[in-house]
């Protein structure tokens, strides 16, 4: 990429971006690549778009910098892993509201009025802009009436199965099989977007996300250990093999390599739902789930993964929160997936010889 001034888009969502050097934003739109597009941009400001975001080089010492007074430390992200725990400091002056990120110093200016963010970063920052890319966009998309929820997601034959569950339940374990041993391709490793279609369905498309993954779940796949970065000589925590806290991040580019992918923008109809609940055991189970259509609906629920809720969520205001106006699309969307055929996965999460559940369309 070469262009100064261009559009990051996801469907309807587009973010106008200006940089003072290519350098500084090749790695974030690179990894947002894989459900972005991105073009140069010819006008000013694109009609609709979230916000402009001016990303300049360090140091970066914007004058109303030094207005700030009231600093409060505050968290963009937490994580169980230090690798995506991003520690900041936020004040606000007037209307404007300045955030320093503690690892890397970038700093940003949100400034509602005049639609703009200026970022001040350096390539080590390469994240700290992602997630500001992630976070605009996700809030955007909630505001136009879509469900976020907390799930990986598959493709097939133009079929979409969905993994849906809480941390550590083994979303990401089931996800690599369904690739590995089943034709699937990754759509998506941490979230699925679910929006009502002009037709009124209900599809679902993919998310970037960085593949964050358990050791047991690694040590499964040639190749996957070294692109973790995991010496050889390694020694797991037995205790540890079904923990939520004990995860490596994967580099995304070699895990592209190794992992087949769906294609940019892929959205489509979900055939199936998977609810994992990974643990020790002599062999993994696939039982039909038992509860109501509305019970389904309702566990899908309690796995919604808003970007306006949480300990974090309010590292900005940028965006207000209008999702209330969606309210009947929304129960729509969960009330329609939990119509569909689910399956609850025990055991160590090993799918190789097991016969996975047909959809009802394979079967018409």
């Amino acid at each position: 990429m070469t262009a100064r001034s261009f559009t990051l888009t996801f469907h309807d969502s587009v973010l106008d971006v200006d940089v003072d050097h290519i350098e500084l934003v090749e790695t974030a739109v690179s990894f947002l690549s894989t459900h972005f597009t991105w073009q140069p941009r010819l006008v000013d400001r694109t009609p609709d778009s979230i916000a402009t975001i001016r990303v300049h080089a360090l140091p970066f010492e914007p004058e109303i910098w030094n207005s700030a007074v009231d600093w409060q430390e505050i968290y963009v992200r937490k994580s169980a892993s230090e690798f995506f725990t991003v520690p900041a400091r936020k004040a606000v002056v007037g209307e404007v509201e300045l955030l320093e990120c503690s690892k890397s110093r970038t700093r940003m200016v949100f400034d509602r009025a005049a639609k703009t963010i200026d970022v001040g970063t350096s390539e080590a920052g390469a994240m700290d802009l992602v997630e500001l890319v992630r976070d605009l966009v996700i809030k955007d998309q909630e505001n136009r009436g879509v469900v976020v929820l907390h799930a990986t997601a598959a493709h097939r034959e133009g079929e979409i199965t969905i993994i849906s569950g809480s941390k550590g339940a083994g979303k990401s374990t089931i996800l690599l099989e369904l690739v590995e041993h089943f034709g699937f391709e990754i759509m998506s490793g941490d979230k699925a977007l679910a929006r009502l279609s002009s037709e009124g369905d209900v599809v679902v498309t993919g998310w970037p996300d960085y593949p964050h993954l358990g050791y047991g779940t690694i040590a499964k796949y040639d190749g996957l250990p070294a692109i973790a970065g995991i010496a050889d000589d390694f020694e797991p925590d037995a205790a540890q093999a079904f923990s939520a806290y004990n995860k490596f991040a994967v580099d995304p580019s070699g895990f592209r390599e190794r992992f087949r992918s769906a294609a940019k923008n892929l959205e489509g109809t979900v055939a199936l739902v998977l609810h994992p609940n990974i643990g020790p055991g002599d062999s993994t189970q696939l039982v039909a789930a038992s509860e109501s259509a509305g019970e389904r609906a309702q566990y899908l629920r309690d796995n919604i993964e808003s970007g306006f809720s949480g300990s974090y969520a309010g590292w900005h205001t940028f965006i207000s929160d209008e999702t209330a106006v969606h309210t009947a699309s929304s129960d729509a969307i969960l009330t329609e997936l939990g119509r569909l055929e689910a399956w609850e996965v025990t055991g160590p999460g090993d799918l190789e010889g097991i016969s996975l559940p047909r959809s009802p369309s394979a079967d018409a």
